[in-house]
């Protein structure tokens, strides 16, 4: 077998392994979607999502970059027992997320309502607490993944946090909880996954020698100053993907920002398509960077970028066809995110496919990749600020492609000025024809569906769409030559 086929199959048998979990989670997300739309409505779902960003993006800077990092520190202190080591990153975490949550409940408590509504910063009073529990089942998840053990991150993540918070927001709801029953959900979730988490630890470790644990200052503080540059790009990145969320709510407020919320949720599986391969492209990337260096790694990395690009295409042409009646299922005030909800869904292809070179980055300069991310976060404030003003919730869809897109030709431009590695200018064009010619088809379907069409005949549509497509990627194929398939990696 050669190596490209051997690193094809490995990859595709990984990441139908991880869309497994991803399809249960979808699974569990679209069901969330539906109970907080139909019986919160945009106004509190807007309040919860800003609330859950705002932890989310303490949970990124808390988290300490433990989530790649603690690999590297069991590996380099293999001197200590590996349960004492991981405990040192649990204390810090811990201590981390528990300074950081008392500072978002307290910024909420003293807060003039003038700057932050009252129901968002109720939802913020709730969620903090979750910091330090997010943190800390990111963390225990590595540490599980570090022993070989993927099923604990897999269901505390896709089946325990999502299902148990739905079931948990359902029943704070009919308990009088109306304001804050999705936050009261999002607790119950965080709480078993954590504890699910913690078990499958403990199994994996055998036990973690608590009693025998003694903290050295020295350490922790190692821990803390290497570990900086991870929390920075961490941190960058989590202010990145939620600063447009944030903006519109303080310049639209908590409906819109529902609204958009709702939107932002159809993003999240084509970004997890990409983040499924990522685990599995880094050490592949690692090592191809190592015997052939970064030219034949970004020959390589541009077929990896064709085969997610065609992949997650599919998903934004499901979009454009069914993005409207879907909405419209969630209720009618959610159907003015439509138009967001595809842009947002083109955007977050760009970034999904055209960051894999970011791995290349981190190898050759870890600074650069964070450089390129605070980029894309100022354009992205720069272009939201006017588009907001005279688009709403569209105009912020439209300013993340935009710092999507600027980030893209930033990576391009810093690998070839930089190291002197260019990948191949049409490396994609095939799979983003074929997804032109497409989306022309669903943009027509769409015009000419009568309205109120019943869900088959959109069904129907879609399926019209997706052969287009598929018909268009396999004449491109056959014309050229060319294929989807991964080419110079190496796995051995």
């Amino acid at each position: 077998m050669s190596e490209a086929s051997g690193a094809h199959g490995l990859i595709l048998r990984g990441g139908a392994s991880a869309g497994l979990g991803l399809v249960f989670r979808l699974g569990a997300r679209l069901v969330f979607m539906f109970m907080a739309a139909r019986l919160f409505g945009a106004a509190a779902f807007g309040a919860y999502s800003l609330a859950v960003a705002t932890v989310e993006l303490a949970v990124a800077l808390s988290g300490l970059g433990m989530k790649r990092y603690l690999f590297k520190l069991l590996e380099e202190r293999a001197e200590r027992a590996a349960g004492h080591v991981l405990l040192d990153a649990m204390l810090l975490v811990t201590l981390a997320g528990v300074l950081l949550g008392a500072g978002i409940a307290l910024a909420a408590w003293l807060a003039p309502r003038s700057l932050l509504a009252v129901q968002t910063a109720d939802g913020m009073l709730w969620a903090a607490p979750m910091v330090a529990g997010q943190a800390l089942i990111d963390l225990l998840s590595a540490a599980t993944r570090w022993k070989h053990k993927m099923r604990y991150a897999v269901v505390s993540r896709s089946l325990i946090e999502p299902y148990v918070g739905t079931a948990g927001a359902i029943i704070a709801y009919f308990a009088g909880f109306e304001a804050s029953g999705l936050l009261v959900g999002y607790g119950a979730g965080t709480l078993a996954a954590l504890a699910y988490t913690a078990v499958g630890t403990r199994l994996c470790y055998g036990g973690l020698g608590l009693l025998h644990y003694r903290p050295r200052a020295a350490q922790l503080i190692g821990t803390l100053r290497e570990s900086a540059m991870p929390t920075a790009t961490d941190t960058a990145a989590a202010l990145f993907y939620r600063i447009d969320l944030y903006l519109v709510g303080a310049f639209l407020g908590e409906a819109p920002a529902g609204i958009y919320a709702m939107a932002r949720q159809f993003r999240t599986p084509i970004r997890q398509t990409r983040q499924a391969f990522d685990s599995l492209l880094t050490p592949i990337v690692a090592k191809t960077l190592s015997l052939d260096g970064p030219a034949t790694t970004a020959t390589a990395i541009a077929s990896a970028t064709r085969m997610i690009l065609a992949i997650q295409l599919a998903m934004v042409l499901a979009l454009i066809a069914m993005g409207e009646p879907v909405l419209r299922w969630f209720g009618p005030e959610f159907v003015g995110g439509y138009l967001a909800t595809v842009v947002l869904g083109a955007a977050e292809t760009i970034q999904g496919a055209f960051s894999i070179t970011d791995l290349l980055l981190l190898y050759l300069r870890a600074r650069l990749a964070l450089l390129v991310t605070l980029v894309m976060s100022v354009v992205n404030v720069a272009a939201a600020l006017p588009l907001i003003a005279l688009f709403g919730i569209d105009g912020a869809a439209l300013s993340v492609l935009i710092a999507f897109v600027s980030g893209a030709l930033a990576r391009r431009a810093l690998l070839r000025s930089r190291f002197a590695v260019s990948t191949p200018l049409l490396h994609s064009g095939g799979p983003l024809l074929a997804g032109a010619l497409a989306a022309v088809a669903a943009l027509a379907g769409r015009h000419y569906l009568p309205a109120g069409a019943p869900l088959p005949l959109h069904l129907a549509a879609l399926a019209a769409v997706l052969a287009v497509y598929g018909g268009a990627l396999f004449l491109w194929q056959r014309s050229t030559g060319e294929s989807l398939q991964l080419v110079g990696f190496r796995v051995a």
